[in-house]
């Protein structure tokens, strides 16, 4: 009887056991899962056009040539290496707040953008890695809507270093003592219309001045001129309408707003412009 006892106990313990650790192994798998606890958008209408755009993002320097991984949503995977995409910068659309063991993680579901306009690989990215703005690779960069630049001098080293900035560098030279504003730019690449009314212009300028004609030689022409004939055409036109080179020497009162966008979506979503305005 006792050796009978015995056995069920020693059958009920080890039952008793085998629920504990799965119980455990349940636990410890739910407290290892990520879960998705928040989620806010960062690039809603209201931001997409305008520019300092909180969903444009890139690696700080301190990672650059580090693994910053790309998870999926379970945080169960890695998709991609940031360090893979050494000239790729990212596009966000949600900041999402990530609760493990109890500890609450900032990620940005997000798009890596590759210097050919390549946005298919999305994925999450912990904050900490990231800061705003575009990848300062501009070299590698071309056709960059305004909205990614954080400041006047970020969008300054676009224009002086991408291989697509060959004529806005040369307009810039053009007007010496008028310093590029990339709010001005970026009220521009939205409203080439000179009829049109100076709103929005008129809340932070004044006296603005659209050099439309002179801006269609930004993008490619029907003639398919060369850079440095579209140059000389910009001359030319702006001679026409009475900005000769001591004119637009003495206009150190003005900052100048330009954007030359890729000429596949020109007219579409954004258009050419040369501006120069007084600010408030």
């Amino acid at each position: 009887m006792k050796k009978y006892l015995t056995i069920v106990l020693s059958i009920c313990s080890l039952i008793i056991g085998l629920v504990s650790l799965a119980n455990d192994q349940v636990h410890a798998k739910s407290d290892t899962n990520y879960q998705i606890i928040t989620s806010k958008n960062v690039n809603t209408y209201q931001t997409l056009n305008s520019f300092n755009n909180n969903g444009i993002l890139h690696v700080k320097n301190q990672y650059k040539n580090k693994n910053v991984p790309v998870w999926n949503k379970k945080h169960t995977k890695v998709l991609y290496n940031l360090k893979d995409f050494p000239n790729s910068y990212l596009s966000a659309l949600t900041k999402q707040t990530y609760l493990h063991n109890g500890h609450k993680s900032l990620y940005y579901a997000t798009f890596i953008v590759t210097p050919k306009g390549n946005s298919s690989r999305y994925g999450r990215v912990w904050h900490g890695y990231l800061t705003k703005g575009y990848n300062r690779n501009y070299q590698k960069l071309n056709y960059l809507s305004t909205v990614g630049f954080t400041n006047n001098q970020d969008y300054l080293n676009y224009i002086k270093r991408s291989p697509s900035q060959v004529v806005a560098r040369a307009v810039l030279k053009l007007f010496p003592n008028s310093k590029l504003s990339l709010r001005l730019s970026n009220l521009g690449q939205f409203n080439s219309d000179v009829d049109s009314t100076n709103k929005p212009f008129e809340e932070f300028f004044t006296d603005r001045i659209n050099l439309q004609k002179a801006a269609a030689y930004l993008g490619p022409t029907k003639a398919k001129l060369t850079n440095q004939q579209r140059i000389a055409k910009i001359k030319q036109t702006l001679a026409s309408e009475g900005y000769t080179t001591s004119k637009r020497n003495a206009m150190r009162n003005y900052v100048i707003g330009i954007y030359a966008p890729n000429p596949n979506m020109a007219w579409e979503e954004f258009v050419w412009s040369i501006n120069l305005a007084k600010p408030l």
